[in-house]
């Protein structure tokens, strides 16, 4: 009944009539997703500090008690902390059941979720601290099936020609929920307890669960709020009928796909380049240059920053190219993968030769500017070469990015073992010869021309392009 309601207010508003394309009200709803994901996710590290910090506790006897709500160790606070790493690790499974039942679909049950699990994660800690590891597996799972739905819903509502815009608007609300993130945790910290926290938050997005439902759709044919000729220029250009037939995994073309497997190392390069400027910038400015901590807070920004306004500059610059036929879609791949990763190398490097504040912050900022060019290309590569199973080969490329974001932090746990600049350049010597053999195999491997077998009608090509197409 509730449902019924609902459906007929959202009908009585008729926001057909704002003249708005539906299709941009979903990427922005896809933004604001994204940002609500990001948010939660962040959130936790707030509440760890929090959770762990000596307060004073006034007994009843009139005596003060310095203690901490938790007393965790250091090894305790990375199990947690890394806990939702692991559960990012399930996401193919999204990404298949995206695939069957819609990206729309998936996506509002990993909301769903997500908000409960959030919002009674007070209870889970109170519980036991295995249980609220647990949780945070879960937690990650099921943002894992959001990030792998959000693909599909892109491959039914996205022309190619503005699929840049989509994918690199939604990847600046992923960096906005980052960095609003600490801002409104701290203000809720300010006047509330840890506890707070969880329950606003959880709130808040289970509030995002229910706008979510009734706005977006998994494709343009279940939505009676928008134009025909809207739905007949989106069925046209990403050349789908949306006849919601049962999709079956062509295995062998899968596995033996190499454009795909150098997609998912490209996928494992950007976690490890991202690994340092959002968790070891801090570090490394205080081992290297003996800043205040107070001060690193703000430097570490800049970098993010930069991401924030190279995102959409990369997808304009992206759609341009695209949509006047500069370079073929397989060259423009190969560009602006080239321009995260061999940057990615120079900026390394340069941490290496010059260790001074300015240098790092520099080499940092071109890393972050330069390697949103390559984010936005891996997001809508999988969209162009294999549209029919995008969502399921962007979530096992997923999996080779959290596989990223476990191991190099082991890494430097291993080889960082003191404040030593030479040991932080071993690492960004490891790493950069990584971006350099992953940016050069997919120059020779890499290709964005739409494969036959993964297209929604194979029948509708041309016979002399899928030869091609084939042989590309």
């Amino acid at each position: 009944m509730l449902i019924n309601f609902f459906e007929q207010w959202f009908a009585k508003m008729k926001i057909s009539e704002f003249k708005i394309p539906k299709r941009y009200i979903i990427v922005t709803m896809v933004f604001i997703g994204y940002a609500n994901m990001f948010y939660l996710h962040s959130n936790l590290g707030m509440a760890v500090v929090e959770m762990t910090s000596v307060k004073n506790i006034n007994l009843q006897n009139g005596t003060i008690d310095k203690r901490a709500d938790f007393n965790w160790s250091s090894h305790q606070k990375g199990i947690i902390l890394s806990s939702f790493s692991y559960g990012r690790l399930f996401s193919p499974i999204g990404g298949l059941l995206a695939g069957k039942f819609g990206g729309s679909t998936i996506y509002s049950i990993g909301i769903l979720v997500t908000s409960l699990v959030t919002f009674f994660t007070p209870v889970f800690l109170n519980i036991h601290f295995n249980v609220f590891v647990i949780t945070n597996v879960i937690l990650g799972a099921f943002e894992a099936f959001s990030y792998a739905s959000v693909t599909q819903i892109f491959s039914r509502w996205a022309p190619p020609d503005e699929r840049a815009k989509f994918v690199s608007f939604s990847v600046v609300g992923a960096n906005l929920g980052s960095g609003i993130s600490f801002i409104i945790s701290g203000w809720i910290l300010s006047f509330s307890n840890w506890e707070a926290l969880f329950y606003i938050s959880g709130a808040a997005s289970f509030a995002w669960y229910w706008i979510w439902i009734f706005v977006v759709k998994n494709d343009p044919s279940e939505d009676n709020r928008m134009n025909e000729q809207e739905k007949n220029f989106i069925k046209e250009t990403i050349n789908c009928d949306y006849n919601n037939e049962k999709i079956a995994y062509p295995w062998k073309k899968i596995l033996t796909c190499m454009p795909f497997w150098v997609a998912c190392l490209i996928k494992f390069s950007i976690g490890s380049y991202q690994t340092i400027t959002y968790l070891y910038v801090p570090q490394y400015l205080k081992d290297t240059n003996n800043i205040d901590i107070k001060k690193i807070g703000f430097i570490s920004m800049i970098p993010q920053i930069c991401a924030v306004i190279s995102a959409p500059l990369s997808g304009l610059i992206g759609d341009y190219i695209r949509s006047h036929k500069l370079l073929s879609i397989t060259n423009i791949h190969k560009l602006f993968m080239s321009i995260g990763t061999f940057s990615s190398v120079l900026g390394l490097m340069s941490l290496v030769l010059w260790s001074n504040l300015t240098a790092a912050i520099v080499a940092l900022s071109v890393i972050q500017f330069c390697g949103t060019f390559t984010i936005t290309s891996v997001l809508i590569l999988f969209l162009d070469f294999t549209p029919k199973y995008a969502s399921f080969l962007n979530s096992v490329a997923n999996v080779f990015y959290t596989g990223s974001l476990i191991l190099t932090p082991i890494l430097f746990g291993f080889i960082v073992t003191s404040q030593s600049l030479y040991q932080w350049n071993i690492c960004f010597v490891t790493l950069s010869c990584e971006c350099l053999i992953i940016g050069i195999l997919y120059l020779i491997f890499g290709s964005g021309e739409q494969r036959s077998w993964a297209n929604y009608n194979p029948k509708k090509k041309d016979p002399i392009e899928q030869s091609k197409e084939e042989n590309s």
